[in-house]
């Protein structure tokens, strides 16, 4: 049996949490048009590395407040251990049900499209925020897997949980996003992720809520 150590067993999860919420249904049919502003126009190069930054910023924030919240609650925890255990299996099944905690906000992200730097700065962190409602459960599951880390550790994992994000996205996400959203009604591949991706959640959940993992 191969043995992982924690941080491998860690970081994995938080990218496959990442690739998850690129899947999700509310902000796909929006990447074309969200990769246009952002490659599109003057100052490309500047506005990239902006936005990537200010992208990440948001999420590593949240991963750090997670991680300090649980500081705080460290002393408790096994019965902190078994909360998150029962907080992701519950997630999942929020997952695969397509309830979200938070309604998305729209956001007038065109004026940014001859932006540099700083407007980049501004974009990613508009976009990451457009971001958070339409992937609410799977966000909250990685959150509670920050929670259980250090404040260092919980940035870093949020950063990779990012990364999960903006590479598909970057790289591969207008032309994946025109095949996936072509036609009419719901696709097929939104079920399959839905379902593949809350059986993974509830998985997780498990095994650490038995202990078998520590993530």
């Amino acid at each position: 049996m191969v043995s992982l150590s924690q941080t491998d067993v860690s970081i994995w999860v938080a990218l496959v949490h990442g690739l998850l919420s690129f899947f999700s249904p509310c902000v796909l049919p929006l990447i074309p048009g969200f990769i246009g502003i952002v490659l599109g126009g003057e100052k490309r190069f500047q506005r990239l590395i902006g936005f990537f930054i200010g992208f990440s910023v948001i999420f590593s924030m949240l991963g750090g407040f997670s991680s300090l919240l649980g500081t705080f609650l460290a002393k408790y925890g096994n019965i902190l251990e078994k909360i998150i255990g029962i907080g992701i299996i519950t997630l999942g099944i929020l997952y695969m049900l397509e309830i979200q905690f938070f309604r998305g906000k729209s956001a007038n992200v065109w004026k940014f499209r001859n932006a540099g730097f700083v407007g980049g700065l501004v974009l990613g962190g508009a976009i990451g925020f457009v971001w958070i409602p339409c992937s609410s459960p799977v966000l909250a599951s990685i959150l509670l897997i920050a929670a259980q880390k250090s404040v260092s550790k919980g940035i870093f994992l949020l950063f990779i949980y990012s990364l999960g994000i903006s590479i598909p996205f970057l790289t591969i996400g207008a032309v994946l996003s025109k095949a996936l959203t072509v036609g009419f009604g719901k696709p097929k591949w939104e079920m399959w992720i839905k379902y593949i991706g809350g059986a993974f959640m509830i998985i997780l959940g498990v095994l650490i809520l038995l202990g078998k993992m520590k993530v």
